[in-house]
């Protein structure tokens, strides 16, 4: 067994010979690489790489030929700052047709320092397409005696950021930092194990050799499998599911907190990014209701317990005196209820609401013209 000194600067472990290829029919294609498959392996997906300036100048229109269909490659550091190759690799990535992930090396020590990392990387990202996982690596020499707590608390300010800005956080660590640093977190694992095994359970990647070779790419490199399907969690354009809530994408990110438009409605996502469903929505735009079955605004002529509103071609709530399609004038109160079998003064004018809501204007009463007094005749002059 020999040790060496890996890209990342970290030490590794090698096991001197390779186990014989696992041939499951069917399962996926994998890369025709120097060593033979890892034992362990079929039960994997996808088979990638994850790469960085050490790789040098990548001829990315190869790689998918190598059976490779995902790729993590890194940012930079907020110590070293963006990686020289990021755009190309980036831009040629994506060319090739390649499942496309980030990552940053941190240097983290602190909270403030996780969220200048995690507010660097989404800058670092804004003008590229990301539609695989944003990944934050977790091994550096300041992390190796950090307390769990601590290391735990720079995992979740990071990720919760990554989130927020519509992107799918992962953890890269080592077998060991997970097992007995990192513990227990909410987010997917990309764990390093170079072994003919994965010794771990539940990663959702396993980085099993660094001594890979793929075409287009003039070093040996990082090769990854992966385990856990991400195809209907990380989607281009539209709705996805996340338990018993729908979220919504917009190239590749997540929205939250905003209004979007899919087919010609309009749906509210809250903080979290879920649809908002069966309720009133409020903003500086006007009042919304948001239908209880998919939670898109509703909008014309629409009964709410037992009370019937109008909503106009943005789903906005009206009120007042309203010019429906029939060409008829309806009024709704100051709640947006229509009003029947009443009175009302609008700017001055009077109108009859009937049965049906119909709001005609009663016609103002003519003036009538007061007669002025004939003035007093005057007294005859008396006689002199």
């Amino acid at each position: 067994m020999t040790i060496r000194m890996n890209r990342r600067g970290r030490k590794r472990k090698y096991v001197g010979r390779w186990a014989a290829a696992l041939c499951l029919a069917g399962v996926m294609a994998l890369v025709p690489v120097r060593q033979a498959q890892a034992a362990g392996a079929g039960s994997a997906i996808a088979r990638g790489i994850d790469v960085s300036k050490h790789n040098l100048a990548i001829d990315w229109s190869q790689v998918p030929s190598s059976g490779v269909s995902f790729v993590f490659i890194k940012a930079g550091s907020t110590n070293l700052g963006l990686d020289p190759y990021f755009d190309a690799n980036m831009r040629g990535a994506n060319a090739a047709g390649l499942k496309t992930g980030v990552y940053l090396y941190s240097y983290a020590t602190n909270v403030e320092q996780a969220q200048n990392e995690a507010n660097q990387l989404v800058q670092w990202m804004s003008n590229y397409t990301v539609n695989y996982p944003v990944v934050y690596d977790v091994e550096d020499a300041c992390h190796k005696n950090m307390p769990q707590g601590q290391l735990q608390e720079l995992i979740n300010t990071f990720c919760s950021i990554i989130e927020a800005n519509g992107y799918y956080p992962v953890v890269y660590s080592s077998k060991n930092m997970f097992q007995n640093k990192i513990g227990d977190i909410r987010y997917d694992k990309w764990v390093a194990q170079y072994a003919d095994n994965l010794d771990y359970n539940g990663a959702a990647f396993w980085q099993n050799t660094s001594h890979g070779s793929v075409a287009g790419i003039p070093t040996r490199v990082d090769m990854d499998y992966q385990f856990k399907d991400y195809s209907s969690v990380i989607i281009a354009d539209g709705f996805a599911d996340r338990g018993d809530q729908k979220v919504f994408y917009a190239n590749y990110r997540m929205q939250r907190n905003c209004w979007v438009s899919w087919e010609d409605r309009k749906y509210h996502l809250d903080e979290n990014g879920f649809v908002q469903k069966g309720c009133w929505f409020d903003d500086e735009t006007g009042r919304y209701f948001l239908a209880t079955k998919d939670g898109h605004a509703l909008r014309e002529d629409v009964t709410i317990q037992g009370a019937e509103y109008w909503f106009d071609e943005n789903a906005v709530m009206q009120t007042g005196l309203v010019t429906r399609p029939d060409g008829n004038t309806y009024y709704y109160d100051e709640t947006g209820a229509l009003q029947k079998n009443v009175t009302v003064t609008v700017d001055n004018v009077t109108y009859e609401v009937n049965k049906n809501g119909v709001a005609t204007a009663v016609p103002a009463e003519p003036d009538v013209p007061v007669e002025a007094d004939a003035p007093a005749e005057a007294e005859a002059p008396a006689a002199q």
